[in-house]
């Protein structure tokens, strides 16, 4: 669907009204929003629900860290971890995973930012130098 400037600038607009003053969205404003144009069908309503539902994940995946361990973390482990993220970013969302072959360490993605201390990484970068 071809989603056009105004739309995408429209869908912005409401995104904007949906964050709070602490930079959270506030998903009972987002819900509201979404249902205010289904309901209203104004012109064009597909193709704003859509460029403002894709903005809604955008910041959303923003907002989100994702821990991937080789072994999984005691709560002691993730508490740690979740204090050291909260003190440079406020609001996460934490999704917990494992993966055996990380060998051991850790990858934290928080948006686009990834950090990469597992053992795999350094090998395949151990591999490469030689």
């Amino acid at each position: 669907m071809k989603i056009s400037k105004e739309v995408q600038a429209q869908a912005r607009r409401l995104m904007r009204l949906c964050i709070g003053a602490d930079g959270l969205m506030n998903e009972a404003t987002i819900r509201q929003v979404a249902d205010k144009i289904a309901t209203e069908k104004p012109r064009n309503y597909l193709a704003l629900l859509t460029a403002f539902t894709e903005l809604v994940r955008q910041e959303r995946a923003a907002h989100t860290a994702t821990i991937t361990s080789a072994v999984p973390l005691t709560a002691a482990e993730q508490a740690a971890i979740t204090a050291k993220l909260n003190a440079r970013h406020a609001g996460l969302i934490y999704e917990w995973q494992v993966d055996s072959t990380l060998i051991a360490g850790l990858t934290v993605k928080v948006g686009d930012n990834v950090t990469d201390s597992s053992i795999r990484t350094r090998i395949e970068q151990l591999s490469k130098t030689l």
